[in-house]
């Protein structure tokens, strides 16, 4: 168990060799997201700023960096399926159904494609049977309206690998008879018909997949 205090000079050795020496860049920009990523699992929710600020030579900016390089490397994202497989629609799972309602299956992330918005559902780090849950799409952004900002995340994407403009996601994992209402709460009608894989994963995600920055999330007034 890391101590905050001991780790604090790490980082910011980290931080110096990330930005001095080129060659050793990459493995310091990751071995500080990794450090990073300890104290924000450790900091009461909305601490995690205020702690960079007090103890750290670094930017918020130069840390979303640093978080970002590590999840990459810790949790890579989900790999798309073949276009063979979009065009077969080859599952591997397609969910539980049970009195007309759908679940996931624990162990397994879940791709649904529905009128050019793509969903993910994915297995979270807590638990097999907990999920994350969210969609990128184009068009205007959706309206807050009806959602609660202690749970859900509005964005702009912002990541050249995805070709989304706009991006909805859970803040946090919920159980897996809430995975449902919130796909459909996104704006996807038919679960059944619009399933492009289910596929099993060995262990979990830490965040939905391709979320972006917090610099690019959004609330309120959808035109802002």
């Amino acid at each position: 168990m890391y101590q905050l205090q001991n780790i604090i000079s790490q980082i910011n050795t980290h931080h110096e060799n990330a930005t001095l020496h080129a060659n050793s860049a990459i493995e310091s920009a990751r071995a500080a997201g990794e450090l990073l990523l300890h104290v924000k699992s450790v900091l009461p929710h909305g601490e995690f700023t205020l702690w960079v600020e007090q103890n750290l030579n670094i930017g918020l900016r130069q840390v979303q960096r640093y978080l970002r390089e590590a999840r990459q490397q810790l949790y890579p994202k989900p790999k798309l399926p073949a276009k063979s497989d979009m065009m077969s629609h080859l599952t591997k799972s397609k969910g539980i159904w049970q009195k007309g309602k759908w679940q996931p299956e624990p162990g397994y992330q879940y791709l649904f494609n529905e009128g050019g918005a793509v969903y993910w559902v994915l297995p979270s780090t807590n638990s097999s049977n907990w999920f994350h849950v969210c969609k990128h799409y184009h068009g205007e952004k959706m309206s807050t309206e009806g959602f609660f900002e202690h749970y859900t995340i509005f964005a702009t994407v912002h990541d050249p690998d995805l070709t989304s403009k706009f991006y909805v996601g859970t803040r946090n994992p919920l159980g897996w008879i809430g995975v449902e209402g919130v796909l459909r709460s996104y704006g996807l009608k038919d679960i059944e018909t619009s399933l492009i894989s289910g596929l099993a994963v060995e262990g979990g995600y830490e965040r939905p997949f391709g979320e972006p920055e917090p610099e690019h999330w959004y609330w309120g007034n959808p035109q802002t």
